[in-house]
């Protein structure tokens, strides 16, 4: 053993992690003792880090008393347990302290401030847990107090903790505090950022950086997914690439989510691409950013075929595959795969809920959903969220059912939000109902005034009935209160470019073409028999103006430049940010039949299949 332990900071570890029984412990520490290593204070220490970090803290706890009393043993404990399972035994560790704390004691007590928060913000979404703020700020009080907040290592740390925590304030307070930042500091200055939403100052810092590790860009890439800026998240990774960087899972997932954002289904395939041709693992986290993918691309064909292909599968992979088949439209598949789950005794959470409910809304299956939202409670113990009642309101209202849509709203334990009037305006204006829209408008306006949609949506159910007073009446209460319609834009990819029409807009390159495309596509369908649906016009002009206004909606700019230049064949893919109006689908329905071509469009609720004339939402969405 004596050749074993010449150097102890290397083979303690092994050593007393392979032993299980106190004996074998005790065998050990009776060498250190023989040998004379243990007079050695540094010898002691690494004694104790070992013996912490491998689950014998007890044990660890009887070599600290021993006379004389180091800072340095206590500190290799403080080490171990803020690098170890359960971190918050390193402050119980910090409180029976014999000697004044230095700047390492205090930068192992942040890094077990910074493991808590983590581990706190990944089991909830942020902020994070309360307690473990206040814990984060008594800490760097603590540093202040005993002189070593102003230590780089400390300063470092702190950044990284405050932005473990989600505090942005305290992050960039903290991080003024330092001369000189290390690329470990302004990588968790980055990734705070980013973070908290802050893409345009992280993005300032990311490229003042002289050195940028795949930490600092996956941070970058990350924030820019989270906020929506799936455009900006993609030129990212065009530049990473060409950095040279390594690409890992991490980086492949919030590619494959900005891909899901955009419908960029080409960028999606060659990710999914590059995993195979490299041999790499498909993990649940990978296989489930596929799922989503290829789901949110339309292409539910291939998120089942991934879905069916994973060896594991956790709580969010179902989820993933629910949610696409009910945002494709598949009610009905959606509830078989539910059932397979539950056979395959994975319990449902509350997400889950929203995806099964969402499939039956969709496909009409009234009776099934609320089978559904009753088993939620009884047989599964979800207690239901305002989302849920939302969605079952919904399911109501699209099937016309608009009293019992009422008689449930009023037998809610909870009080409805926005989302249950929303989805009772969305129904009225289905079924044309004046009076039910305006009370459900009347609802959603005391509780959030300024929703742009809703405005609109009730000034579709006046137009439709020609109601021009009260289209009128809308208009003005909207430019009273300052809401502004969010104007439309649809986006298709061609040849792994993502090209953004705005409504009435006549910037792209080629929208000369664009033009005649539309003059003769409007001529087919006119020969057809088509005729513009102008009801949701919200202006009482001439009938001629209101064609004119609908022409350049953007999804048919969209799907003109589709026409140009995607082969015969190929299925045109568009999203788009708002609900697709009436005109604009059937018109897409007829182009489909007229061109022959396959075209999905997402829209804000759901996916639209169009193909021979008819769509998978029968027209019902």
């Amino acid at each position: 053993m004596a050749a074993r332990l010449r150097d102890s900071a290397t083979l303690l570890p092994s050593l007393v992690g392979a032993s299980s029984s106190q004996s074998r412990l005790r065998e050990i520490h009776a060498h250190l003792l023989v040998s004379g290593r243990l007079a050695s204070p540094s010898h002691r220490a690494d004694f104790v880090a070992s013996l912490a970090s491998s689950d014998h803290l007890s044990y660890a706890r009887l070599l600290l008393p021993q006379r004389p009393a180091t800072l340095l043993a206590h500190n290799g404990l403080l080490r171990a347990l803020a690098r170890g399972p359960c971190p918050r035994l390193a402050f119980a560790a910090f409180r029976e302290l014999p000697l004044a704390p230095d700047h390492y004691s205090f930068t192992f007590l942040v890094r077990a401030a910074t493991s808590l928060a983590a581990a706190a913000s990944s089991a909830t979404p942020v902020p994070t847990d309360v307690a473990v703020c206040l814990l984060a700020g008594s800490v760097h009080a603590a540093a202040f107090r005993h002189g070593h907040a102003a230590d780089l290592h400390v300063q470092s740390g702190a950044v990284s903790m405050y932005a473990a925590v989600g505090d942005v304030g305290a992050v960039r307070a903290a991080f003024a505090e330092i001369v000189s930042p290390d690329v470990v500091c302004v990588t968790a200055m980055l990734g705070a950022l980013s973070a908290g939403g802050d893409v345009d100052t992280a993005r300032e810092l990311f490229d003042r950086m002289p050195q940028r590790d795949h930490v600092a860009w996956n941070a970058m890439l990350t924030g820019y997914v989270r906020v929506g800026k799936a455009r900006e998240a993609l030129g990212l990774f065009d530049e990473m690439q060409k950095a040279g960087i390594s690409v890992g899972e991490a980086t492949l997932v919030s590619v494959l989510t900005a891909c899901a954002q955009m419908g960029a289904l080409e960028r999606g395939i060659w990710v999914h691409s590059y995993v195979c041709s490299r041999g790499m693992r498909v993990s649940v986290t990978l296989g489930t950013a596929l799922v989503d993918m290829y789901s949110k691309c339309g292409v539910v064909t291939m998120a089942m075929e991934v879905f069916e292909s994973m060896s594991e599968r956790n709580i969010y992979t179902w989820t993933s595959a629910l949610s696409g088949l009910a945002m494709n439209g598949m009610g009905e598949e959606c509830l078989e795969l539910f059932k397979r789950m539950e056979s395959a005794g994975m319990e449902p959470n509350g997400v889950t809920f929203v995806a099964v409910l969402r499939g039956c809304s969709v496909a009409g299956l009234v009776e099934e959903g609320r089978a559904c939202f009753d088993s939620m409670k009884d047989k599964h113990k979800v207690e239901p969220w305002l989302e849920h009642y939302g969605c079952m309101v919904d399911l109501y209202g699209r099937a016309g059912r608009l009293d019992d849509a009422v008689n449930f709203i009023n037998s809610m334990p909870v009080e409805p939000h926005e989302g249950v009037w929303g989805a009772l305006l969305n129904a009225s204006r289905i079924h044309n109902n004046v009076d039910l829209g305006k009370h459900a408008m009347y609802k959603l306006m005391k509780i959030e005034s300024k929703n742009d949609a809703a405005h609109v949506l009730l000034s579709n159910i006046y137009a439709e009935s020609h109601n021009w007073k009260g289209v009128s009446k809308v208009r003005n209460m909207m430019k009273s209160k300052g809401v502004k319609k969010v104007p439309g834009c649809s986006a298709i990819e061609v040849d792994g470019k993502v090209h953004e029409f705005f409504v009435g807009s006549k910037s792209h390159p080629r929208y000369k073409d664009i033009e005649t495309m539309l003059a003769g596509m409007s001529h087919k369908l006119r020969l057809q028999g088509y005729a513009a649906n102008t009801k949701e016009v919200l202006f009482d002009i001439e009938e001629e103006e209101k064609e004119s206004a609908i022409s350049l909606h953007s999804e048919k700019l969209a799907l003109a430049f589709g026409l140009i230049t995607l082969p015969e064949g190929t299925v045109i893919r568009i999203v788009k940010n708002l609900r697709v109006c009436k005109d604009c689908h059937d018109y897409t329905k007829m182009i489909s039949k007229v061109f022959d071509r396959e075209i999905v469009m997402r829209d804000r609720n759901r996916f639209h299949h169009f193909k021979h004339g008819a769509c998978s939402c029968r027209d019902y969405w």
